[in-house]
């Protein structure tokens, strides 16, 4: 049982039924929590991996392409038609699945990217989280193996330095009244999102 809840008990200020009820709905809540955080975790190491290992493969190709291309004239230069004839048709398959793994690359450096900025976001208490993702996903990019801001600040760094020049995109901290955190934000124009657009450009 936590400790307050101990406390409160022996002090005869809840009843014990009570505090087995609260008890156990808190622990569970707890075991949510650190359940989500341990899938994020392995999600984020899954990613880190998948495009490593694309990478890794991409670069590999295209290392056997440049040694292709380098047998191909060679063998020209020797008059081996027949191994010429090979050797490009190894070439042309090397290049098409290189172009696949492109794709593939594209794909999970912007699945990294997504998932790194959704994992540092949570730390803010921001308008609109998905609108800001989308801006800053122009400003990031994965370097050094790193997602960073383009100019080389790590992600928390660039994104302490992005709200500190755009608090009004935070939400307001205490019990402010039901209009705060969007001064600036007229209703009646358009979209929240389009005009939030605007403030973050």
């Amino acid at each position: 049982m936590l400790k307050i809840l101990q406390t409160l008990l022996e002090a005869g200020k809840i009843s014990e039924e009570a505090a087995k009820i609260i008890d156990e709905d808190v622990s569970k809540t707890l075991k949510d929590l650190r359940d989500e955080a341990a899938s994020w975790r392995v999600k984020y190491k899954e990613l880190n991996q998948t495009y490593e290992e694309v990478v890794s493969s991409k670069t590999s190709l295209e290392e056997q392409v440049k040694s292709l291309d380098e047998r191909i004239q060679k063998a020209k230069e020797e008059g081996k038609k027949e191994l010429v004839k090979e050797l490009e048709a190894q070439k042309k398959e090397k290049e098409e699945l290189s172009k696949k793994l492109a794709e593939l690359e594209k794909t999970s450096r912007t699945l990294r990217i997504e998932n790194a900025l959704s994992k540092a976001l949570s730390a803010y208490d921001v308008i609109d989280p998905d609108v800001i993702s989308e801006v800053l996903k122009a400003k990031v990019d994965v370097i050094d193996g790193e997602v960073k801001f383009k100019d080389g600040k790590s992600l928390e760094d660039g994104l302490r330095e992005f709200f500190e020049n755009k608090p009004h995109l935070l939400k307001p901290k205490g019990s402010a009244g039901s209009g705060a955190g969007n001064a600036g934000v007229n209703f009646g124009e358009d979209t929240l999102t389009a005009q939030l657009l605007r403030k973050l450009k």
